[in-house]
């Protein structure tokens, strides 16, 4: 076996989020992978609290969440943890209350709207993540825990931008989905999850070579450009796609299966 791990996005690649299905092409492949002695790992931008209907399908020997920032093992224990400064927290706060953004927070395990509750809540509902989902309008709930991730919503972003300048140790990724306006992942600069992934890796005793990466999205190109293996979902973009080893067919197309099997039958060769 020349290999040892495989990561796996979640919505997109494994999971179609907008009608809550894994299809039992992905499931076989994954259990082609154990079969042969692969660990197999969640590389996701989802929060623990946002796996629940994943889950209850398939369990992974490591989470990477939050897109690098929480990293668990198979039993849901801390490996490692890169939070968003208190401070910096502070001020984003302070930004989408003063320009009326909609603003959530990610804790790790659950997911706070501060602003714009039902814009954010029926973002949460498209993308099938209500677990967990709370609304606290004293907007404090990050002074005692740590955050991981936001998401703000908002139609113009001029005032966001200016923020980041000011805040190069953050950056912010667009949610490409349904919304009225922009709708933003922020998170720290250096967090991503090939960061994640090199945890899991140094905690297993393995290197890039032994990894194999399967995503869809630019949060995922990272992660798809170090792995010896990354495949590209046939839904992804075709720059994504050029970062990846080859492409597969796409998540509604069993692309998981198709590219399992392709590798497989590689190694044996």
């Amino acid at each position: 076996m020349k290999h040892k791990i495989a990561f796996f996005d979640m919505d997109g690649t494994l999971y179609q989020t907008e009608n809550d299905i894994i299809q039992d092409s992905a499931l076989e492949a994954i259990d082609m992978l154990r079969k042969e002695g692969y660990t197999v790992c969640a590389a996701t931008g989802r929060p623990l609290n946002q796996m629940k209907l994943i889950l209850e399908r398939v369990h992974f020997d490591y989470y990477v969440l939050i897109n690098g920032s929480y990293i668990l093992d198979k039993d849901f224990n801390e490996i490692s943890a890169y939070p968003i400064k208190k401070e910096n927290v502070e001020k984003l706060v302070k930004l989408c209350a003063d320009e009326k953004y909609g603003l959530m927070f990610h804790f790790g395990d659950a997911t706070y709207i501060y602003n714009d509750f039902y814009p954010m809540y029926y973002f949460c509902k498209y993308c099938n993540v209500l677990d967990s989902l709370f609304y606290d309008p004293n907007q404090a709930f990050h002074k005692r825990h740590r955050v991981f991730n936001a998401v703000v919503l908002t139609k113009d972003d001029q005032k966001l931008k200016h923020f980041m300048e000011d805040h190069p140790e953050l950056r912010k990724d667009l949610i490409n989905v349904k919304t009225d306006g922009f709708c933003y992942d922020i998170f720290n600069a250096d967090n991503d999850k090939a960061k994640g992934i090199e945890a899991i890796l140094e905690k297993e005793g393995l290197t890039w070579k032994d990894t194999i990466c399967f995503g869809d999205s630019t949060n995922d190109i990272h992660m798809l450009e170090k792995a010896d293996i990354g495949v590209a979902m046939g839904n992804a973009s075709d720059y994504v796609k050029s970062f990846a080893n080859f492409s597969t067919t796409t998540t509604y197309d069993n692309g998981i299966y198709n590219a399992v099997k392709k590798i497989l039958e590689e190694e044996k060769d």
